[in-house]
């Protein structure tokens, strides 16, 4: 018997070298949970196919939309249908500013959801606009959308070149359709004449018989005013203590009326002198007399 068993063993041997396969026995405390999941029938969930391709769809539309960025869209629509779409937008302190470019600014979008809504950006937008100054915005849930807005306040005009615009009291450009409500706002004129507005104002300010004659104040090269008046009469201020030149001009003006005379500037640029430059036909006028002078003298030197 034990032959047997043993050459039984040799062939078994015999045929597992043949076939390249090593023989492995399992530890003893192995073998019983071996023989329990040998016993176990492993069956697929039920409809495990069909929810496997579905996942497989899901998986690959959100992918999809990630890729491509479409995430924020898909959100919007997703929450506005669930009751968050933004059904009212109220718009408060504009006047200059119509509804229509406040709407277009906003952006709202084709699924105007509340809760996607960038607040920061949409205001930016607005305050992006020529008048607003300053917006606030607020969401109020489920769909309300409130919009407050800061115009800016007009303040001068400010030429350059050919270009007159609308300026607020900051030299910001508001608008270049100037309106004739706005024809009498003080004029500026020059490279940064537009954030310089004050100034001109504090040379005139003390002068309110001068004021409705001036038609403008031209900064020159950016250190220095001119002041022209309506009669197209021109006063040169120094850099230095330019007030006190003007001040010198308005009280020999109000002593022999100086500025309705037929002159074209008032030069003050010079310490303690004053230039005064005649218009072309002063110019001509002066020289005919002149020469009447001249023709006067040799006759009656010839008489003599």
């Amino acid at each position: 018997m034990r032959a047997l068993v043993g050459e039984a063993a040799k062939r078994f041997w015999a045929r597992s070298q043949e076939a390249g396969e090593e023989t492995r026995v399992l530890h003893p405390m192995l073998r019983k949970p071996a023989r329990l999941l040998a016993r176990i029938e492993w069956r697929s969930p039920r409809y495990f196919g069909v929810k496997s391709v579905g996942l497989l769809f899901a998986a690959t539309a959100i992918t999809g939309m990630i890729v491509g960025n479409h995430t924020n869209t898909v959100l919007s629509a997703v929450t506005a249908a669930s009751g968050l779409a933004i059904d009212q937008v109220t718009i408060t302190g504009q006047s200059e500013t119509s509804e229509v470019d406040v709407l277009n600014a906003l952006s709202i979008g084709e699924y105007p959801s509340l809760f996607t809504f960038d607040v920061d950006a949409a205001r930016a937008r607005v305050e992006a606009l020529p008048w607003v100054a300053q917006a606030t915005l607020k969401k109020l849930y489920p769909g309300m959308l409130e919009v407050a807005v800061v115009e800016r306040l007009p303040y001068a005009l400010w030429q350059r070149g050919k270009t007159v615009s609308l300026i607020d009291p900051q030299g910001t450009v508001i608008t270049d359709g100037v309106g004739e409500r706005y024809r009498n706002l003080p004029l500026v004129v020059g490279a940064s004449a537009n954030t310089r507005v004050d100034e001109f104002l504090d040379l005139i300010v003390d002068h309110p018989d001068l004021i409705p004659r001036i038609r403008a104040g031209v900064l020159v090269s950016e250190r220095r005013w001119n002041v022209v008046l309506a009669e197209a009469v021109e006063i040169l201020l120094p850099e230095q203590d330019p007030k006190a030149a003007l001040d010198r001009v308005v009280e020999i003006d109000d002593s022999s009326q100086l500025l309705s005379r037929d002159i074209a500037a008032v030069d003050m640029r010079l310490p303690d002198h004053m230039v005064v430059r005649l218009t072309e036909k002063a110019q001509l006028a002066r020289q005919v007399v002149i020469k009447e002078r001249e023709k006067l003298a040799k006759k009656m030197g010839t008489d003599t």
